[in-house]
């Protein structure tokens, strides 16, 4: 009897899986930087657009916290992945990762070989009591390389009962998005914002509507290269009991971008930001 030909694509699929790699990388040099990736690619005969997913904006970590990247591979061949770590305030960030048992083996870069289709994971490992807050830039070497992703961010409880929440990689480039606001009495929403530029600042407005789409309260913040803030918006807008909120870049870098984590008693969502589509460009002729 013809075998089904699903059986041998997944067996082709799970031998690739096994030969992923992930260890610190040997290079300290950010992969943020902006050079043209509007090209085609190494043997594509086709127009490739631009691979623009790039940022993690949100994770922690601690001895109750673990956040486990998962890296997946778009192209039909091998491709490297490269992530640096960097804390809330722009430095950064050494972390002990599960590919070294040696606790003492940190790194804030990492480099992950990753078979054709096939995805590779790695997780943070902490015994620190503190948390710490922090964001991860990702990008292939070349950038045509096409890939994405998902952080996967795990509390622990002292019972050993777990509550996760999930971020896929997002654009490095969002100056206009809107999140919702849900339910001010049930749970706490924080706005999470991340500035993913080395040099400049960026400046953003924040606006508020009710679910009339009236004016409910507004604001501004700065964001300091590669820094992360979070504005609890139960607080930020007392009187707003449900609504949108609009972040809208204002001067400086446009490489900014972020999400809204809501936390209540079932655990927690993430809102990542919904934003207005342009038309893609038009290949070349």
């Amino acid at each position: 009897m013809r075998q089904p030909i699903f059986l041998p694509l997944l067996l082709i699929a799970t031998v690739c899986s096994l030969f992923g790699e992930t260890h610190a990388s040997a290079t300290t040099r950010s992969k943020r930087t902006r050079a043209a990736i509007n090209k085609t690619g190494p043997n594509r005969q086709l127009f490739v657009a631009p691979n623009i997913d790039h940022v993690f904006p949100y994770f922690l970590v601690s001895n109750t916290w673990n956040t486990t990247l998962y890296l997946t591979n778009l192209e039909d061949r091998e491709i490297k992945v490269y992530c640096e770590f960097v804390n809330a305030n722009g430095e950064e960030l050494p972390l002990q990762f599960d590919f070294s048992a040696n606790p003492e083996d940190v790194s804030a870069y990492t480099e992950s070989i990753i078979p054709p289709f096939s995805t590779g994971s790695f997780h943070t490992v902490s015994t620190a009591s503190a948390t710490t807050i922090g964001w991860s830039y990702c990008a292939t070497d070349p950038k045509t390389d096409r890939f994405s992703g998902y952080a996967v961010v795990k509390n622990t409880a002292s019972s050993g009962a777990s509550r996760e929440f999930i971020t896929n990689l997002q654009p490095d480039e969002e100056p206009v998005f809107s999140v919702p606001f849900t339910d001010a009495a049930a749970g706490r929403t924080a706005l999470v914002l991340v500035n993913n530029s080395l040099e400049e600042d960026s400046t953003l407005a924040i606006f508020a509507f009710d679910p009339d789409g009236n004016p409910a309260g507004n604001g501004t913040i700065t964001l300091k290269p590669s820094n992360l803030r979070t504005i609890v918006l139960n607080e930020a807008f007392k009187d707003l009991t449900s609504g949108t909120i609009r972040v809208v870049h204002v001067e400086g870098t446009k490489y900014v971008g972020g999400m809204a984590l809501r936390t209540n008693a079932s655990g927690y969502t993430v809102f990542t930001p919904l934003t207005p589509k342009e038309a893609p460009p038009a290949p070349p002729e």
